[in-house]
Formats: structure tokens, sequence, C-alpha cells
């Protein structure tokens, strides 16, 4: 028999934990006997009404805070994405007892990359329309799926549980850029702080691939990369990820 595993997942920049789609049910088919928590990033999903930090540390103590597995003691494996994945990063780093293994999806680093890969220039007007769409969940989303996803199949299957969360739990501007400053300044330490698999993708069209292969150059570890997927592989290609977390 398996060993029962606890997982937290972290979404990223100015996503929720409704905005992974049909992911959860399809990694909880695949691993029924394991325990998960979702946990919202301050400013973010259900806690949009909170303010989020410009430090990452701040975000390491604010979700220890939250997770049952940290009050009971408890290891956990993190599956994390983007601006979650640099929280874990820190997380292992400050508390490197606490987290088993992290599996870290399309992330990068200051001083890793040049911030034109950390975030595609063509990227920059396409997120200029955000800032009219607050009240506008159709072309909030439509516009963040349309940078972070390359499978037009997925984005329809996913696109109408995903406004109807966004349009429930809307994020604010001032959060969104509070999140990005402190992406932005947030470098990883020299060497990889635990057992940590890498995972990217080819067709990344807001973060370069070069990210994560430029952290595995560094850290010593052999990415998996995904052949076509966008930033948002677990909304282009769940059963890929889920798989890769074997």
């Amino acid at each position: 028999m398996p060993q029962t595993k606890n997982w937290i997942l972290l979404r990223g920049l100015a996503r929720g934990v409704g905005h992974w789609g049909s992911f959860v049910d399809k990694m909880k088919e695949r691993f029924p006997e394991d325990n998960f928590e979702l946990i919202d990033l301050p400013g973010n999903g259900a806690r949009n009404g909170e303010k989020s930090p410009t430090n990452i540390s701040d975000y390491v103590k604010d979700l220890r805070s939250r997770s049952e597995f940290v009050k009971k003691g408890e290891p956990f494996n993190v599956l994390s994405v983007s601006l979650g994945a640099m929280v874990t990063v820190e997380w292992m780093r400050e508390y490197p007892h606490e987290i088993k293994k992290a599996y870290l999806v399309c992330t990068s680093s200051s001083g890793y990359s040049p911030f034109y890969q950390r975030f595609l220039l063509m990227n920059y007007v396409k997120s200029m329309n955000l800032l009219g769409a607050k009240n506008d969940e159709a072309l909030w989303e439509k516009t963040i799926l349309g940078m972070v996803t390359n499978s037009h199949e997925r984005r329809e299957a996913e696109i109408l549980p995903l406004m109807a969360y966004t349009k429930e739990h809307p994020m604010s501007i001032e959060n969104m850029l509070r999140q990005i400053f402190a992406a932005s300044r947030y470098r990883f330490p020299e060497e990889a702080p635990g057992d940590i698999q890498l995972l990217g993708s080819y067709g990344d069209r807001l973060v370069s691939p070069k990210c994560t292969l430029r952290i595995a150059e560094k850290w010593g570890l052999k990415p998996t990369m995904h052949p076509w997927a966008g930033h948002d592989i677990p909304i282009d290609d769940p059963r890929w990820l889920v798989e890769h977390l074997l």
C-alpha cells in the first residue's frame, strides 16, 4: 500500500484556489488516499479583501499560520506555480524540515534571469487590459488565459467556472501590483533548499522557459519540461502534470 501523503497546493500571481480548474479533481482521483490543503495567498481568491505583502517571507509566515499540517507537525509536499513556487522556495529555506518535497511549476528568480525573460515583453500591453477589467470577469479571464494557456480546447473547457470564480472573488489591481513587486525582487538561494522537482514548459509565453532551465543549471537539477503547454500547465494539460507528480 502506498504511504498517504499530505499536499499543499499554491497558486501564483492574481490566482485563487478556484483557478486550479479541473486539475484538483484529477489529482484527487490519482491520489485518493492523500490529504490536500488548498490555501489562497493573501489578496487572492477568497482573501481578496486582504492586502498582499510585498515581501516573499511574509507570505510564508501567513501560510504557515493557516496550514493544519504545520499546526500538527506533519510533513507535506507542495505543488506550486510561479509566484507560489517562490513562496515555496523561501518556506523551504526558512523551515527546512517542514516540506518533504516541492514541485515547482514555471517559476523564475531575480538575479538568475533578466526581467525581460521573467515576464515576456509581449505581455505588457495585454496586461494593461486588466486595468479596466476589474468588474468584467469575462475580459479578465480571457486576457489572463490568453497569456498563460496555449490550448484553445482547454480554455473553452475551463473558462466558464473560472469566470464565475473571478466574479465572486475579484482581484484588486493594487494587490496584483504588490505581488508583482514581491516577485520581481525575490532571489532564490544559491543551492536548492531541499528536495525539489522543477517543471516548466517550452511553450510558456508568459515567462521564458529559459528561467526554469537556468534555475536547474544553477541548482544542478534535471528539469521536467512540457513540450507545448503555456505557463498554466494545470489548465493546459492537467493529466501530464498529475502523472509527473509520481
